[in-house]
């Protein structure tokens, strides 16, 4: 049985490993970000599991929204400029957020 990290990097290998941003894993669901179409579902080592695609610039709008898109995974792939802006985005939310909750004790 192959680990989440061997079946995350055999997943992106098979979708093509240099148009993916990140990947990641929760259960027997794969995230995906990629600007390359990829398949809904894959078999690996004798798992079946549901690709969940984005595309790099929806992400990270969607991040906005909801980190838990984000959250929710374990990731294991990543392109350092694209983790460092999700990074990024995540940073600036929360401060938004304590600001929020600051200001409303005032």
């Amino acid at each position: 049985m192959l680990s989440d990290k061997e079946v995350v990097l055999q997943a992106i290998e098979m979708v093509g490993k240099w148009d993916v941003m990140l990947a990641g894993i929760n259960g027997n669901e794969i995230l995906i970000v990629s600007k390359r179409e990829c398949p809904n579902s894959l078999s690996i080592d004798g798992r079946n599991l549901n690709v969940k695609r984005y595309d790099p610039d929806t992400y990270i709008n969607i991040l906005q929204e909801d980190e838990n898109v984000f959250r929710n995974y374990k990731v294991y792939y990543f392109v350092k400029v694209y983790m460092r802006k999700i990074l990024d985005l995540l940073a600036y939310l929360e401060v938004s957020r304590l600001s929020m909750d600051f200001k409303t004790l005032e």
